[in-house]
């Protein structure tokens, strides 16, 4: 049986003179969508930053397809874990086309000339994110959410084993993260192991296969959907009430939070 794409094995991380992460193991198999979900600071970030080799872990080891991720160069990670970062903004004045283009430099260089198949990987990268009426216009002219599939469809341009993205949805309505995550759902199916950072806790429960709940740079639960969302894990992670409920459209957890003075509330009316 291989190894599974992905494998973090006891990462701890220190920045500043402080942990940021304390012991984080993970696993992602083909086919597996696993979300990071916790409150602002907990770590999330710098557990995909150290993913893709932008921090080294103070202790512990990331491998990725069986190499560990401090032996390879930029240009080895790059065709091995592809990233959708939070941040939507392409300020140069490049097309969508050209925008994706930039996917394959990790796979021709730089300067290099996209061959017949580096045109068809672009291809269908603009395809499974329907940019392809899109692609000559300037990204700036881009909506949010539109600059969103850019940013998607060039990690998925790089075609690479593992796909990382944080917070893809943070910045969208509804009807945009709901796409952005149905492709992300479709890419994951086809093969590729994936870890998403994500806020949302009802759209983590219905799209990601296993969960891990950090909070303060530990693990604070992990496993399905079902097992991370109840009410003592999340009060645990965010020192919050919440009623987790299930959604009778799409069978998964839903997460409903109450304010203390709410669960006040509650307690008198018993």
């Amino acid at each position: 049986m291989s190894d599974p794409p992905l494998v973090v094995d006891d990462v701890s991380v220190t920045l500043g003179g402080r942990a940021v992460l304390s012991g984080v193991s993970l696993t992602a198999e083909r086919g597996e969508l696993v979300g990071l979900i916790g409150p602002n600071g907990a770590g999330k970030t710098t557990l995909l930053r150290a993913i893709r080799g932008g921090v080294t872990p103070t202790t512990g080891v990331v491998t990725v397809t069986s190499q560990s991720v401090s032996s390879l160069s930029a240009r080895e990670i790059g065709r091995r874990v592809a990233t959708v970062p939070q941040e939507t903004e392409l300020s140069f004045g490049f097309s969508v086309e050209q925008a994706v283009a930039m996917g394959r430099h990790a796979h021709i260089g730089r300067f290099g000339t996209p061959d017949e198949t580096d045109q068809e990987v672009i291809a269908d990268a603009l395809a499974r994110t329907s940019l392809e009426s899109l692609a000559d216009r300037p990204v700036t002219d881009l909506s949010g959410g539109e600059r969103q599939r850019v940013l998607l469809a060039r990690a998925l341009a790089q075609a690479t084993p593992v796909l990382l993205l944080d917070e893809p949805t943070a910045s969208l309505d509804i009807n945009h993260a709901i796409r952005t995550l149905e492709t992300v759902r479709s890419v994951v199916d086809d093969g590729t192991a994936a870890v998403a950072a994500i806020h949302d806790l009802d759209l983590a429960a219905r799209y990601c296969d296993r969960l891990i709940l950090l909070a303060e740079g530990d693990v604070v639960a992990a496993g399905d959907p079902e097992r991370v969302l109840t009410s003592e894990t999340l009060d645990d992670a965010f020192d919050a009430t919440a009623v987790v409920s299930r959604d009778e459209v799409t069978d998964t957890p839903r997460v409903t939070a109450l304010s203390a003075e709410s669960t006040a509330t509650a307690d008198e009316e018993e």
